[in-house]
């Protein structure tokens, strides 16, 4: 059960959900997707890449669960409308909930959203009151139910607990912390050369502050001023409503390519292997999705130590971090490699074999179908 799923017209919406899916069927589990919609007012049902998807409102999927009954149930983003139906059906299989992000964190963390005016502030302490507040008591209540065969799943041990657990102030008794599965059928290793050291990407949304797309600016800015800055390349893909006022300072660097656009996940293994630095800040991460795939790639990550990132990127053995906010920083780590073609060589081997460790199929789909194989048999 989620609440957004790829489609043709539409192969971003949790692609990632997406992945795990596929990698279900592979192991032989079969699988059904409920795509919670809203305004859906009609249900009804595609195929996508193999996989049938039923989409409905709340009422077709209160009805959907009480006339079907399945061995296991796996909720991506809890809320209440996801929640009640199993309760009010009394299912009695187990059920396993991923906590990806903004749904069980407290209204401050994004705090980088809303401090530029007072206005964006006002509107999240509103947002706190109406949203924030209810979400948190909500899974408070939902981590300590015992009414429920449950199993609470996090993508880091930092996020379960510096977020997870503070903010919602309970103690997980039956969590388990299983990152994101990165596929390496997909983020395929390409041996680095040196030179590839000076071809530098940025894969991010726009759309939040949270992905620090102005410090990649600011870092690119520094490099601007070294004597070596024509020798280099850089790419930049993203789309969202800070694009345009983000990427602005850069107009006029002819090393400098700029898109406008989204990647298919299809297109971004291609992009990786004409690359060889991934430059990628951030504010808040539990874990960093776009940069594990970069790194299974053999992409140098260049980010900052903070949230969940040094949980996957080693500083200095499998990757370079500069501290928060620190744009100079990140330029003197990009820097680093220019002058350290044999560093830059050593990383992208570690970072491959890093995150291989960490997010690759043993770690991640065998583990969760473990667990959801477990509970079923408890069953």
């Amino acid at each position: 059960m989620a609440n957004a799923y790829p489609s043709e017209a539409a192969i971003y919406r949790n692609g990632f959900l997406h992945r795990r899916v596929l990698a279900y069927r592979e192991a032989g589990v079969e699988t059904e997707v409920f795509y919670l919609h809203p305004p859906a007012t009609e249900s009804y049902e595609y195929e996508y890449e193999g996989v049938r998807v039923v989409v409905g409102d709340a009422r077709a999927y209160e009805r959907h669960i009480g006339e079907n009954s399945y061995d296991s149930y796996m909720i991506h983003f809890a809320t209440p409308s996801m929640v009640r139906p199993l309760r009010t059906n009394s299912v009695t299989s187990p059920i396993t909930i991923w906590i990806h992000g903004f749904e069980a964190e407290s209204w401050h963390r994004r705090w980088f959203n809303f401090v530029s005016d007072p206005a964006t502030i006002r509107a999240a302490v509103r947002k706190k009151r109406e949203y924030y507040d209810a979400q948190l008591a909500f899974m408070r209540e939902l981590y300590t139910d015992d009414s429920l065969d449950l199993r609470i799943v996090n993508v880091s041990k930092w996020f379960q607990n510096f977020v997870v657990e503070p903010d919602a102030g309970v103690e997980l008794s039956h969590g388990e912390v299983i990152p994101n599965f990165i596929d390496d059928k997909i983020f395929e290793y390409r041996p680095k050369l040196e030179d590839d050291r000076l071809k530098i990407l940025s894969i991010r949304p726009y759309a939040s502050r949270k992905y620090a797309n102005d410090l990649t600016v600011k870092a690119i800015q520094e490099l601007a001023t070294r004597p070596y800055f024509s020798r280099l390349q850089f790419t930049l893909y993203g789309e969202g409503a800070l694009f345009h006022e983000t990427i602005a300072p850069l107009d006029g660097f002819d090393n400098v390519a700029i898109h406008n656009r989204f990647l298919a996940q299809a297109e971004i293994p291609n992009v990786h292997g004409e690359h060889g630095i991934f430059l990628t800040p951030t504010r808040f991460d539990s874990q960093g999705v776009s940069m594990c795939e970069a790194m299974s790639s053999g992409l140098v990550p260049v980010g900052t130590d903070v949230s969940a990132i040094s949980e996957f990127v080693a500083d200095g053995v499998s990757g370079l971090l500069a501290p928060s906010e620190d744009a100079i920083a990140l330029a003197d780590q990009v820097e680093r490699l220019y002058f350290n073609p044999e560093l830059y060589l050593r990383l992208s081997a570690a970072a491959t074999e890093s995150v291989r460790a960490s997010c690759g199929r043993g770690n991640t789909i065998e583990r969760e179908l473990l667990l959801i194989q477990r509970g079923v048999r408890r069953a």
